[in-house]
């Protein structure tokens, strides 16, 4: 993990415990739920922390889970606590992925990808989101000297983490943004800022505090084998005997 485990527990408490945290769970799940509004399937996972269980309830697909490395309090039948280097599902058996923020916190995002694109369905789908380096958010977590929360992980530009998905053989469906106000500590003022919501999405998207990629699995065509004849077609007759087999003409 990029600085450990401890760090994972500090970004699902801040999720839950700041209104920051909460205000983001409300914004990405709103956008999730429009964005897989018509995308159907039979298991949806989700590799993540476990406050951000409720992102399942964005898409209608019935078989829900969330992986993560921490250990949940809570009962939870679709709760998987599991290693995120490997993970223990099978190759090609997800419809839907969700990656909520989660190649932030990890040493090797890309290997974590990597492992995301193999359990996922030809034709299925993975969501990424992540903050925007070049938003206000970027410049809280440059200019916090003791970060935590989302300011302790690797903020990774949209345009990387296409390029990966892209290396993988994945084909971009939609990009959205969110989170134009600047991440004050002061509730007031940031909801008193509501109104840069809408003038950011229409007049600056690029500058969004947080990004969400949806990317679609190539269905890679098989290429045809043609098999390569000693003889020519010509010299070869089919025997009309119950064997059957292949007899060569005689000469």
């Amino acid at each position: 993990m990029a600085h450990g485990y401890r760090t994972l527990q500090h970004w699902n408490q801040w999720l839950t415990q700041q209104f920051l945290g909460a205000d983001l769970l409300n914004a990405e799940q709103a956008l999730l739920s429009r964005m897989l509004a018509q995308h159907f399937g039979r298991h949806a996972l989700l590799i993540g922390v476990p406050h951000q269980h409720a992102l399942l309830s964005s898409t209608k697909i019935p078989c829900q889970t969330l992986i993560s490395p921490l250990i949940s309090r809570e009962k939870n039948d679709s709760y998987v606590e599991g290693d995120l280097h490997e993970l223990p599902i099978l190759t090609g058996s997800i419809d839907l992925v969700m990656l909520p923020h989660t190649l932030e916190f990890v040493d090797n995002p890309r290997q974590l990808l990597s492992e995301t694109c193999r359990i996922i369905k030809p034709e299925g789908l993975i969501v990424i989101c992540g903050f925007n380096p070049y938003s206000a958010w970027g410049l809280r977590k440059r200019f916090t000297k003791h970060p935590t929360g989302p300011w302790s992980g690797n903020f990774i530009q949209a345009s990387k983490v296409k390029g990966w998905l892209k290396l993988a053989e994945f084909a971009m469906e939609k990009q959205v943004a969110a989170l134009f106000r600047p991440p004050t500590m002061h509730q007031t003022l940031y909801n008193k800022l509501h109104f840069l919501e809408q003038i950011g999405s229409i007049c600056f998207p690029v500058l969004g505090g947080i990004y969400i990629l949806l990317a679609r699995a190539k269905v890679i065509p098989l290429t045809p084998i043609r098999l390569k004849w000693k003889q020519q077609p010509s010299s070869i007759r089919i025997s009309t005997s119950i064997s059957g087999h292949i007899a060569r003409q005689s000469k």
